[in-house]
């Protein structure tokens, strides 16, 4: 079964969003954390 170029395309599309999407709101929060680390609003994390 043969895929139309206009169907590759639009899925091509979409993922490409959902993909953007989430880089930017994953470098969103990680620059807010670094943020409030630089001004001393939370301390550093203690783990273990």
């Amino acid at each position: 079964m043969a895929v139309t170029w206009g169907m590759t395309v639009w899925l091509a599309r979409m993922i490409w969003m959902a993909l953007s999407g989430w880089v930017v709101s994953c470098l969103t929060i990680a620059d807010e954390i670094a943020g409030s680390l630089r001004t001393g609003d939370i301390g550093p994390f203690n783990v273990g």
